[in-house]
C-alpha cells in the first residue's frame, strides 16, 4: 500500500514538472517570437495578421505545422512590392487563437479568416495558398467565390492519395496518447528531430540559411497548436475527397506552382490533375524542386502570382476589390 501511495506520488510530481517545463517553454517561444502583425478580434477569437504593402490585397496561407513567418521570411517582401500582402497565422498557430475541437476544418477556418479580412476592409482579394494552406484556399474559393479574385496554389494538396497517416500523427491525433506526446514534446523540444524534419521538408533542396530561426520552432512546439495541426491533417484527406466533384464550378483565375521532387506533397497525384478538373489553369512545374518553392524559387512564384494578377478581368480592377 504505502509502495503504491509512494508510486503515484512520484507519478504526479513527475507530470507537474512536465506541466511546468511545458508551460515554460511555451511562455518563452511567445517572447521569443512575438506578434509581428496586428490582431483582429472575429468571430470570438483573435486572429493574428500581418500586412504590409501596397496594390491589389493578396492572402498568404501556410500549411500544416507552420505559421505566418513560414510567407514572411522571402515570400511577403517579394510581393510587397506589387501587392498589399496579408499573412495570416491560421486558428491555432502562430499568435492566433484556436477554433473549437469540433469545428477545426478547411469551413470553419475559411468564415474566420474571410471574415476578419471582410472586418480589415478587405471584401475581395487573391489567395496564395501554401501545402494545406492551399487546401484552405480551394474551399474557399469554393463556398466564397464572389470575395475571390484568384487563386495561386503552391505545392497544394488538392486530390487524394494512397496510404494513411503518418505514425507520428497517428500517435498525436488519438486521444489518449495524444496529450502524452503533445506534453512531453513541448517540454523536451526535440529540437534535432524537428531539424531534421525541416530538412526532409526542403529535400532535394537545402534549407535556406536562418530559416528554422525566422519560422519560430517553438512556436510550433505549443501543445495548442500540436493538437490543432494533427487535427486537421488527419481529417484532411476526406475532406479533399468532398471537394474534387466540385472542382469544375471554380471560374476565377487560378495558377498553380509545384516542384517536380516534392515528396511530401507529390505533384503527379495533385496538382497534375487539376490540368482536367480547373478550367483555365495555369500549372507551372519546376524540375529537381522540393515541397517548398516560396522560399526556394520566390521568383517563380512571384511571377505566378503577377501572371494571376493580370488575368483579373478589366471589369474589377477598379477601387473597392480591397
Amino acid at each position: 500500500m504505502k509502495i503504491a501511495l509512494f508510486l503515484s506520488l512520484l507519478v504526479a510530481l513527475g507530470v507537474a514538472a512536465l506541466l511546468w517545463r511545458a508551460a515554460r517553454n511555451e511562455a518563452q517561444a511567445r517572447r521569443n517570437w512575438p506578434p509581428g502583425g496586428r490582431m483582429c478580434a472575429v468571430n470570438g477569437r483573435m486572429l493574428h495578421l500581418q500586412i504590409t504593402g501596397e496594390g491589389p490585397p493578396i492572402v498568404l496561407i501556410h500549411g500544416a505545422s507552420g505559421n505566418l513567418r513560414d510567407m514572411t521570411f522571402r515570400l511577403a517582401p517579394a510581393l510587397a512590392e506589387h501587392f498589399t500582402v496579408i499573412a495570416v497565422d491560421r486558428p491555432g498557430f502562430g499568435h492566433s487563437e484556436p477554433l473549437p475541437r469540433c469545428a477545426n476544418g478547411l469551413r470553419e477556418q475559411v468564415v474566420v479568416l474571410r471574415d476578419a479580412l471582410r472586418k480589415l476592409g478587405y471584401d475581395r482579394v487573391f489567395l496564395l495558398g501554401q501545402s494545406y494552406g492551399g487546401a484552405v484556399a480551394l474551399k474557399w474559393a469554393l463556398e466564397h467565390p464572389d470575395s475571390v479574385l484568384g487563386m495561386l496554389l503552391v505545392s497544394a494538396p488538392s486530390n487524394v492519395w494512397s496510404g494513411g497517416l503518418d505514425p507520428l500523427y497517428r500517435i498525436n491525433a488519438n486521444p489518449v496518447t495524444g496529450p502524452l506526446l503533445r506534453l512531453w514534446v513541448a517540454a523536451f523540444p526535440p529540437e534535432r528531430l524537428v531539424r531534421a524534419t525541416i530538412r526532409s521538408v526542403f529535400a532535394p533542396e537545402p534549407v535556406p540559411a536562418g530559416y528554422p530561426e525566422h519560422l519560430g520552432i517553438g512556436l510550433t512546439l505549443r501543445r495548442t497548436t500540436q493538437r490543432v495541426n494533427a487535427a486537421q491533417v488527419a481529417g484532411l484527406k476526406d475532406e479533399i475527397r468532398a471537394m474534387v466533384p466540385h472542382y469544375r464550378e471554380i471560374e476565377i483565375p487560378v495558377e498553380a506552382v509545384h516542384g517536380t521532387r516534392d515528396q511530401i506533397v507529390p505533384a503527379e497525384i495533385h496538382t497534375e490533375k487539376l490540368a482536367h478538373q480547373i478550367r483555365g489553369i495555369d500549372l507551372t512545374f519546376l524540375d529537381g524542386v522540393g515541397h517548398m518553392p516560396h522560399n526556394t524559387h520566390t521568383d517563380k512564384v512571384l511571377a505566378a502570382a503577377l501572371r494571376l494578377a493580370a488575368r483579373r478581368p478589366q471589369a474589377e480592377t477598379g477601387p473597392g476589390d480591397g
